[in-house]
């Protein structure tokens, strides 16, 4: 470690990775007190920090930039994360999640966790603070004091400060870091950077979608806002509009007359979803003459939990307007909203979507449909095939990557499109296919109806893929002879018949559960009797097999041929929790090439947990491997009769608890083959969808990552 003379920054590199000593790495400058020290955070000035760190981490462990310190009387470790590699404290499971504060604009989530380890104070029991910064930055000021007090007022004491300090933090990772500095009581002195702008959606003039921060929205009375990661109409976040104490309160954001001129008419949409079912409006507050105005863009009656678009594509502004703010509020309740992908765009543009309290049926006249996927698992390549659309001359072809919608090709002359080879298996992509008729291309039209698939490979046999269609569906009854059509028979007239010949269909707007099976082949026919129940009904589901135990291949084999998912229950079923690093790795990487080997194929990356026990160490180990535990476990281990295994589903998906949730299930007995045999078509009836774990998660635009654990889909 090297201290800089200009400034109380440093410079440092480490060394603890795989070919080094391995441990933990810490660097640290900052203000120093010692142990003892009388004083608490509200005898001194506020705590900022400015500071500006270039640094890197390789892919081994984990590292993380943040303010780091010690407090005493009660003893705390704390920690106020700005960027992190690999692993954070989030992903503990032993984290308590304490809610979320918006300070420096971002969101941070606050977690504590409980620890017996070194400390100031020697080798004791002590607390863990954290703030985890949502929008990760790498310079800036942090308000350090403003976490204190968030953290108090979340219950959390802080004591007597023995350190705040800024931290460079490596765990066997290797890596080096650069730091200008300056930590100092008072006020800051630094001018952050401000948000960066979001990439314009094409066509628009204006458009936030939040995936780096609230894009300058603030809260209107009473009302806070952070992008959130909880909800998404597109991308992976929204805005988080809260704390609203009246119905005007809710998320406003300045537009700009200088682009935006009064008397000149555009289009105005956002996209709403409400925590309760009521009227949601898109409305303007302008000054003018020396007044303050009110006016109404766009209203629409909204249901929980559903995103709906609010739009007008005329809308002026005011002559002589000032002050511009457009808002969302909902005149006739006090409830959270979230906001996605705000648009201004000249008049006339139709933003992508349903309208509130609309519904839609099927794809438009414009919009390829029955788009189907072949996937040849010897090149790992996919080929689209698509009807054609009645005067259309071009065809183009989008992949949703990286937050942004990407254009692959857009001169495609007839119907049918064929990646570049060596694409990763196993891996789900939004797909949009869009046609140029008569010199227009329906881009809105395409975008509205994308379709999520999954590249799988089937022993060398090119599969049709499972098709997630965003749009359309089993309504596409309500579209014409256009509607939906997703595969079936009868196209047409009959658009949203799922099952066809070609195919396995999920639809993101129908309930849908992943029902899995633990631990291996067993010696009678139970698992057989699963699988073939399972074909029978046209569901898919996820076994976890642990490797030692299986003792029919061909019976893995059959399962992965019909579309079920292969995953990693470790090979001897161990506590991870009581094995070292190397020991948590060798069993799961020995359980994944042994699937491997039987079905000439990667098997899934997820991993069932045995015991469904986890702690700090297992996911740091594994960092690369989503981890599975159950939002429903059926007890058949415990012996459970399968009229309770059966009756444990069934009464989840009347109260409602099953859409979306994992379920646990064991093939190595009886009595869950019997309950499946009877639950599996009754499941059906009720509109249910039976799906593989990774398949529930793409179909809700969801990831799964590594190092975190699962137990359903929200």
């Amino acid at each position: 470690m090297t201290l800089h003379d200009n400034d109380g920054g440093f410079s440092t590199s480490w060394k603890c990775g795989p070919n080094g000593s391995r441990g933990n790495f810490l660097a640290r400058r900052g203000l120093y007190w010692g142990l003892n020290n009388p004083k608490t955070y509200k005898d001194y000035g506020d705590f900022y920090c400015d500071y500006d760190c270039n640094w890197q981490a390789g892919s081994s462990g984990n590292s993380r930039i943040c303010i780091y310190g010690w407090a005493q009387n009660p003893l705390v470790e704390y920690y106020i994360i700005e960027d992190w590699k690999n692993w954070s404290p989030a992903q503990d499971s032993s984290a308590q999640y304490k809610g979320s504060v918006n300070i420096d604009g971002s969101e941070y989530k606050i977690y504590t966790s409980a620890r017996n380890s070194y400390t100031i104070e020697g080798n004791k029991n002590f607390t863990q603070y954290i703030s985890i910064r949502q929008n990760l930055r790498t310079k800036g000021t942090i308000s350090v004091s403003e976490h204190f007090k968030a953290w108090e007022s979340k219950g959390l004491k802080m004591g007597n400060l023995y350190e705040v300090a800024f931290n460079v933090e490596g765990w066997e990772s290797d890596g080096s870091a650069d730091v200008n500095l300056k930590m100092y009581e008072g006020k800051s002195g630094y001018t952050p950077d401000p948000e960066p702008d979001e990439p314009e959606i094409e066509g628009t003039l204006y458009s936030a979608t939040f995936e780096n921060g609230t894009n300058s929205w603030s809260g209107r009375g009473s009302a806070s806002v952070a992008s959130s990661s909880s909800k998404a109409y597109e991308g992976s976040k929204s805005l988080y509009v809260s704390g609203r104490t009246d119905n005007w309160n809710g998320g406003e954001v300045d537009v700009n007359t200088s682009t935006f001129k009064p008397g000149s008419s555009y289009s105005f949409s956002a996209m709403v979803n409400p925590t309760e079912s009521t009227t949601v409006q898109l409305s303007m507050q302008y000054d003018q003459n020396g007044t303050t105005n009110y006016t109404q863009i766009a209203e629409g009656t909204c249901t929980a939990g559903k995103w709906s678009k609010l739009e007008n594509t005329n809308f002026t502004i005011p002559s002589g307007a000032s002050n511009v703010k457009m808002y969302v509020e909902a005149p006739d309740s006090l409830c959270d909203i979230y906001v996605d992908r705000a648009i201004i765009a000249n008049k006339g543009y139709v933003a992508s979507g349903t309208g509130a309290g609309t519904g839609t049926g099927g794809t438009s006249a414009t919009v390829p449909s029955n788009v189907k996927m072949e996937y040849s698992s010897q090149y790992n390549q996919m080929r689209f095939t698509w009807d054609a659309v009645k005067g259309a001359d071009k065809y183009g072809i989008a992949v949703y990557l990286a937050g942004k919608w990407r254009v692959q090709d857009s001169n495609i002359s007839g119907t049918s499109y064929t990646t570049p080879k060596g694409l990763t298996p196993n891996m789900s992509y939004r797909v949009a296919i869009a046609a140029r008729v008569n010199g227009k291309w329906d881009t809105a039209g395409a975008l509205d109806s994308y379709v999520v698939v999954i590249t799988r490979s089937y022993n060398n046999i090119q599969y049709r893929t499972p098709v997630y269609t965003n749009n359309g569906g089993n309504e596409g009854n309500n579209g014409g002879n256009n509607g939906g059509n997703n595969g079936g028979n009868n196209g047409g007239n009959n658009g949203g018949n799922n099952g066809g010949n070609n195919g396995y269909y999920v639809d993101p707007s129908k309930p849908m559960v992943a029902i899995s099976f633990d631990d291996g082949t067993a010696q009678g026919y139970s698992g057989q009797r699963i699988i073939d129940a399972l074909y029978k009904n046209g569901f898919h589901a996820t076994f976890f097999y642990v490797g030692n135990w299986i003792g029919k291949p061909d019976q893995v084999r059959d399962a992965y041929s019909k579309g079920m998912e292969i995953a990693n229950h470790t090979m001897s079923h161990p506590n991870l929790t009581e094995r070292n690093a190397s020991q948590i790795r060798s069993e799961y990487d020995n359980c994944a090439s042994k699937l491997k080997s039987i079905i000439g194929a990667e098997p899934s990356k997820l991993l069932r947990l045995p015991y469904l026990a986890s702690n700090w160490q297992v996911q740091q180990t594994l960092y690369d491997v989503p981890m599975i535990t159950c939002a429903i476990d059926t007890q058949d281990w415990n012996g459970a009769s399968a009229y309770q295994i059966e009756n444990t589903i069934k009464n989840a998906a009347n109260n409602g608890s099953l859409n979306g949730a994992i379920v646990l299930c064991h093939e190595t007995y009886d009595n869950t083959a019997t309950a499946m045999e009877s639950v599996l078509p009754w499941l059906k009836s009720q509109g249910y969808q039976v799906v593989t774990i990774s398949e529930m998660f793409a179909a809700k635009g969801k990831t799964l990552n590594g190092g975190q654990i699962y137990t359903k889909v929200s």
